[in-house]
Formats: structure tokens, C-alpha cells, sequence
């Protein structure tokens, strides 16, 4: 019986995503809402079926800040899935999917930065995201 292990790895097969060096701080994508501190793997997929191994730096209500050792497309709609931890079990993996439109991509040092916006994500996907974003922001 697949596990949740099993989910993830179906996920993000592949290496692991780089580490977030710097702190979130304010960017130019257009996020109203604080952001909250996050370190979780991600994918994005880009054209011809290429997936792109990158990491959530930070998050709010309506998006999310990306760090990656490879350049994303900005002002583009992208697939996306995120590993988040489970609320009660953080050691179990919520596997999310969804997609979002990127707003920015900044280089900063050896890593890429990028913003983007949720344009879909499924209600309660959407709902354990903000679950996270208020339990981060106390």
C-alpha cells in the first residue's frame, strides 16, 4: 500500500531542492497580505515536460516566494507542487498541486528568487495553506 513517503517521492523524484539562505523579505510581486517563513520542497513544471526542484522561502494568503538554483519564467502561468507538512502530524507530507502565475524573478548570489500568485488550487489545499500561514504568523 502506497505510503505517504510514496506520494512524495511521486512528487519530487529527483535531487533535493536547494536550502533557503536568506531571510523573506519584501519583493516586487504583489502581495498585500504579511508573509510567513517557510522551507518546503517543491516542483514547478516548465515546457516540454521539464521539472524545475526549488524551494518554498516564504508565503502568504495570495502567494508565494520560491528560491531555486535555476531560472523561472516570470509573468508566466506554471504548474506547481508543494510537499507541506502535515497540521497536526508535520512529519507527514501533504502533497499540493496547483498552478501560479510568477511575478518577478531576482538572482540573488547563487540562487534565484521568484514571486508568484495561486491562480488554482483546489479548496483544501487552499484551506491547509492558510491553516499554515496563521499558525506561522503567531
Amino acid at each position: 500500500m502506497p505510503g505517504d513517503q510514496d506520494d512524495v517521492d511521486a512528487l519530487f523524484g529527483g535531487g533535493p531542492a536547494p536550502q533557503a539562505p536568506l531571510p523573506a523579505k519584501s519583493s516586487a510581486d504583489s502581495r498585500k497580505e504579511a508573509r510567513v517563513r517557510a522551507n518546503w520542497p517543491a516542483r514547478v513544471l516548465l515546457a516540454a515536460d521539464r521539472f524545475v526542484a526549488l524551494n518554498v522561502y516564504d508565503l502568504s494568503e495570495s502567494g508565494i516566494g520560491l528560491i531555486s538554483d535555476v531560472g523561472i519564467p516570470a509573468h508566466s502561468v506554471l504548474t506547481i507542487a508543494l510537499a507541506v507538512p502535515g497540521l497536526d502530524h508535520p512529519s507527514r507530507v501533504v502533497p499540493v498541486s496547483g498552478t501560479i502565475k510568477t511575478s518577478h524573478m531576482t538572482v540573488r548570489g547563487h540562487f534565484i528568487h521568484c514571486g508568484g500568485s495561486w491562480v488554482q488550487l483546489p479548496a483544501s489545499s487552499r484551506e491547509l495553506i492558510d491553516q499554515w500561514v496563521r499558525r506561522l504568523r503567531k
